[in-house]
């Protein structure tokens, strides 16, 4: 007969795709009437917007666009000159996706140039890498304990701690602020460009809301009124708060931004200080938990043959979750030794982890983009690749998950025959260890065939290894009259023993 289990739906998300796109865009594009013929082009700006992502069958489609700013100077000579162009991209990602599941994404550029064709002509090329995740509700459902009524069950339910993701949630949101040029700094002509860095500050669920916080640097190239280069930064703090379901304050959050549509313009002040700002950002959390489940891992019966059905599971354990905090430096080698620096900016794409031994090593590829003076004051621009990377103790059979972000700003200064680069990483990361197990999905209970008399009591000693279960169910024994048949001090240590084994009525 089939005895009765109960069935309990594991909570919580399962990941069901995660990976890294990567791949490349081109696009021919003439030159805007109002902007003047191009001579040279000294650099391109390039930041990744994205505008959507939707889980469909089987697949994940992550789109938005490029927005590039081309410096160049123009052939009358008067000063470096920009245009503004925009590049779709579409990236498609398959795996067991469902329509209607929470994903997370973001996407950086790793590579940007362009190509002059003719004066009023150019070919810019791109290259992306886009992030993502896509989540499902788990689909396990756990068994535990019913009714057995005329069968004498022994049941084995073991609480263990699996670390869980509890919810996914996102929130756009935007800005707008005026921000002002110091005195300092010469008033500005014409805007040049702009970049963002999106930084992640402290994250806490309270009262079944997260509340995260973090800072927009906003840096401005622009050109000023006696036609040269000039830098404007700004720290443009944030707060917000996210609705959440079923996470509890204990949760530890992991927020992803990404930036949906900036714009900067100069305000139409005389006095060329003043600069509008309005931003639109996409924030993306995922909570995770400890949580305790009930497994039902083994039974048997003292009165019945009892025939167990099982499935295996595996339980992810937080091993590790920290971060840490790294100066790279690196040299830019330019073949000259540059006057001045005039700007450096640094993107970096997503971490890698590798194994060594039984260390990790969390390593992300950066692109460095740097624009100079040379050593006859004409501004020259490089775009440099590098791997930043920090090691970490990685157990045996763990998983790593890493997430990098600038924790400061970039320090570029001229040297000899280059520029040497200063940038401050953050690496944050999570390592977990995964627990197979077996649990019991059915129980089947028959009969047994009559055997002949058995003494009330055997002598039984506890092997190496073997636990009170081990010794109760080989002797098909109750493991209560057990413990009341013998005084143990310790019955979770009972190697070399003599037991008791009181035959079961």
């Amino acid at each position: 007969m089939d005895l009765e289990l109960n069935k309990i739906p594991m909570e919580g998300y399962a990941c069901a795709l995660e990976t890294t796109l990567c791949q490349e865009e081109t696009q021919e594009s003439i030159v805007p009437d109002a902007c003047p013929d191009i001579r040279r082009v000294i650099c391109t700006e390039a930041r990744a917007q994205l505008t959507r992502r939707e889980a469909e069958e089987g697949k994940l489609t992550c789109a938005g666009s490029v927005r590039l700013t081309v410096v160049y100077l123009p052939e009358d000579g008067e000063g470096p000159r920009h245009m503004e162009l925009t590049i779709p991209f579409r990236a498609e990602a398959a795996g067991a996706v469902s329509p209607g599941c929470p994903a997370v994404a973001s996407a950086a550029v790793t590579a940007a140039e362009t190509r002059v064709l003719n004066p009023r002509k150019v070919l810019c090329r791109v290259e992306l890498a886009v992030w993502c995740q896509v989540w499902r509700p788990r689909e396990e459902a756990l068994c535990l304990p019913g009714e057995t009524e005329g069968v004498a069950l022994e049941e084995r339910v073991e609480e263990l701690e699996t670390y869980t993701a509890v919810a996914v949630a996102e929130k756009p949101f935007a800005f707008t602020d005026d921000v002002t040029l110091p005195a300092s700094h010469p008033r500005a002509e014409e805007l040049l460009g702009h970049r963002l860095e999106l930084r992640r500050g402290e994250a806490k669920v309270i009262g079944g809301k997260l509340i995260f916080k973090g800072e927009v640097i906003l840096l401005c190239r622009y050109r000023s009124a006696e036609g040269a280069l000039a830098l404007g930064r700004w720290e443009l703090p944030f707060s917000q708060l996210m609705e959440l379901e079923d996470a509890a304050e204990e949760g530890s959050c992991e927020v992803e931004l990404v930036e949906r549509e900036s714009e900067v313009a100069l305000a139409g002040d005389d006095e060329g200080r003043a600069l509008s700002v309005h931003l639109e950002l996409l924030a993306q959390a995922v909570v995770r938990q400890n949580r305790t489940v009930r497994l039902f891992t083994d039974a048997y019966s003292t009165t019945h043959a009892l025939a167990v059905e099982r499935q295996s599971l595996t339980l992810t354990q937080l091993w590790e979750e920290s971060g840490t905090n790294q100066l790279c430096r690196e040299v830019l080698e330019t073949g000259e030794t540059p006057r001045q620096v005039e700007d450096c900016a640094v993107t970096l794409g997503p971490c890698q982890v590798r194994r060594e031994e039984r260390e990790g090593v969390l390593a992300v590829q950066a692109r460095v983009s740097a624009l100079y003076t040379d050593e006859t004051g004409q501004l020259r621009a490089l775009e440099r690749t590098a791997e930043f990377s920090t090691r970490i103790a990685l157990p045996g059979g763990g998983e790593c998950r890493c997430r990098c972000a600038l924790a400061g700003e970039v320090q570029a200064l001229a040297a000899a025959g280059g520029i040497e680069l200063r940038c401050p990483v953050r690496f944050d990361y999570r390592t977990t260890v995964p627990r197979p197990l077996e649990t019991v999905t059915a129980l089947q209970a028959e009969e047994r065939e009559e055997e002949p008399p058995q003494p009330s009591v055997r002598l039984r000693l506890a092997q190496r290894g073997e636990d009170l279960w081990d010794i109760a169910k080989a002797c098909s024994a109750a493991r209560a009259d057990i413990l009341a048949a013998n005084d143990l001090p310790d019955p979770d240590h009972l190697e070399g023993t003599l037991l008791l084994i009181p035959r079961s009525r």
